[in-house]
């Protein structure tokens, strides 16, 4: 496969993950809007992105275009996460909105969202396999496990085993 065909599969692939985004978006924005009546910019500023930015900043990466893929693979992850806490230790209506919205996600956008979340947990499973982070981007990708304090992919001995890795790959 050429470099301009494996750039314009990754584009299509990108463009796909972005209308979930922006469903995701959209859901957020009208919760926003249905409890303070508006939405303003430090609430916009709390939400993903709009899809139209990392598809400008995938065609302005040249080489680098599949990090793009690759960081909305991770929101992917990382939202989903976010939503299984909320939706264990919220209230019933926040629990019951959040499924709501994975079923609509669905039917909606075409795809499961959770089957997009698997980027976190193949890259935990690859860690601990290893026994250590061999790159940058697994770095930070679990780093954001350690610090987010309502992340469920880590429990116990995998979450010290992986902030034992984290601490050795800081050190290097």
């Amino acid at each position: 496969m050429t470099q301009n065909a494996k750039r314009d599969a990754a584009r299509i692939e990108l463009l796909r993950l972005l209308k979930g985004l922006e469903f995701y978006r959209a859901w957020r924005i009208s919760g926003i809007k249905l409890v303070k009546g508006e939405v303003r910019q430090e609430d916009l500023n709390e939400i993903v992105e709009p899809s139209k930015a990392f598809l400008e900043y995938f065609d302005s990466a040249g080489g680098q275009y599949s990090q793009i893929l690759q960081f909305v693979r991770e929101w992917y992850s990382h939202t989903y996460s976010d939503l299984c806490y909320l939706t264990n230790t919220g209230s019933e209506t926040v629990s019951s909105e959040n499924r709501q919205f994975l079923r609509s996600f669905r039917s909606e956008v075409g795809f499961d969202f959770q089957s997009e979340a698997g980027l976190v947990a193949k890259t935990i499973r690859k860690a601990i396999k290893r026994g250590k982070i061999t790159t940058e981007n697994d770095y930070f990708l679990l780093k954001e496990l350690e610090v987010d304090l309502g992340q469920t992919f880590l429990k116990g001995s995998d979450f010290d085993a992986v902030s034992d890795m984290l601490r050795h790959f800081e050190n290097q």
